[in-house]
């Protein structure tokens, strides 16, 4: 079975912050998590209140379409896609829409690898490891 993968990063565009970004990103994750489930579709989203990285994975046509909403959805500027490519299985085949949100523990957590490192060119494998490595990230790491 071979599966399609993107990952994409974006700046938030809302200008929502604290307890109006939290409310804005539970509204985009209910509704991502039920519209997936039926696609098929499966991923992670990682959210700060001025970035995106999501992974999205599936059948090929199924992920573009999503993508290509998000893409013309207002609240996303500076749109890049980090990674496209095939494998042999999903990578966050668990969660129809993982998410974690920036924290001291996922900083902390990750120090060695910030989460600003995203933004540059680096292989779909490493971006991919990183998110599914955060996914997994204990709250209390």
């Amino acid at each position: 079975m071979s599966v399609y993968s993107l990952v994409y990063s974006s700046s938030g565009t809302s200008g929502a912050v604290g307890e109006a970004f939290a409310q804005e990103i539970g509204s985009i994750l209910t509704a991502a998590r039920q519209k997936n489930s039926a696609r098929g579709v499966t991923g992670a989203l990682l959210a700060t209140e001025g970035r995106f990285v999501q992974v999205l994975e599936g059948e090929r046509d199924e992920v573009t379409a999503i993508f290509d909403r998000i893409s013309r959805d207002s609240r996303h500027g500076d749109i890049e896609i980090l990674s496209s490519q095939y494998s042999d299985q999903p990578r966050f085949k668990e969660w129809s829409m993982a998410f974690v949100g920036d924290s001291v523990e996922l900083r902390r957590h990750f120090a060695d690898a910030p989460l600003a490192a995203l933004g540059r060119r680096q292989t779909g494998d490493a971006v991919l490891d990183f998110m599914l490595d955060v996914v997994r990230c204990p709250a209390d790491a």
